[in-house]
């Protein structure tokens, strides 16, 4: 991720993608990369993690693949998780409970993929 003095993003946390930096549904997020992510916690979590970068930006995200977004994107029709590489994803916001706090929380959910 490219440094910026005009925003606080480098400088305030980790780079994974929130629903506080999607504005709508039309925002564009090109996946630039897939790897496989191993909890330490947990040996046996392991999923695809993307890079994301939004569209007109040269803002750089994470996103873990939970099941609800990984069924999504199989049933779309990607037959791998490496196959998401270089297709613009798009998403909306939703309120999902946070398991740790026990409060509902924005996150989100894959609207659709090109």
């Amino acid at each position: 991720m490219a440094e910026d003095l005009n925003s606080w993003e480098d400088f305030t946390g980790s780079s994974f993608l929130k629903a506080a930096n999607v504005t709508s549904e039309s925002d564009a997020f090109t996946c630039t990369n897939v790897e496989i992510f191993k909890d330490p916690k947990e040996p046996s979590n392991i999923r695809p993690r993307l890079t994301l970068v939004k569209a007109g930006t040269t803002n750089e995200y994470l996103m873990d693949l939970n099941m609800t977004n990984a069924n999504f994107l199989k049933n779309a029709g990607i037959t791998s998780p490496s196959a998401i590489k270089g297709r613009k994803i798009f998403f909306k916001k939703v309120l999902v409970r946070d398991p740790r706090k026990n409060v509902e929380i924005e996150g989100l959910r894959i609207a659709r993929v090109e």
